[in-house]
């Protein structure tokens, strides 16, 4: 049998610092990955709900969610690493409430790299 817990605000072991429950739930990472967008296979190295990673070709990629966000109105942000001669840039494309379709650019071209972070924020459907 599942249990429940209710509160309205959560505190530290102390009493201190405390912190509505809702503001844990709204502002909390909905999903989250780590990867190497230059390996052989399609690999998160780490991740919190995500289920796959599909890569579409040079630096385009689709973080696949394990449980789908609400509607198509949520934040995707990410970032990739950067060399002296691959200045990486992150963008957002084309958002769907299982994955959200991301490109990695370098001095203007879409380029693999190989340390990618994205995170997704908003409602679980």
């Amino acid at each position: 049998m599942a249990s429940e817990l209710r509160v309205n605000t959560l505190k530290d072991a102390s009493g201190n610092n405390s912190v509505a429950l809702s503001t844990v739930a709204e502002g909390s990472a909905k999903a989250w990955a780590h990867f190497d967008g230059t390996a052989s296979s399609d690999h998160l190295n780490d991740s919190f709900n995500f289920s796959s990673l599909t890569d579409n070709g040079t630096g385009d990629y689709n973080p696949n969610l394990t449980n789908n966000m609400s509607s198509v109105s949520y934040a995707c942000a990410g970032s990739s690493n950067q060399t002296s001669s691959n200045r990486g840039a992150f963008r957002a494309l084309t958002y769907a409430t299982s994955t959200v379709t991301i490109r990695i650019y370098g001095n203007g071209s879409a380029v693999d790299a190989s340390d990618v972070s994205v995170n997704f924020h908003g409602d679980l459907a």
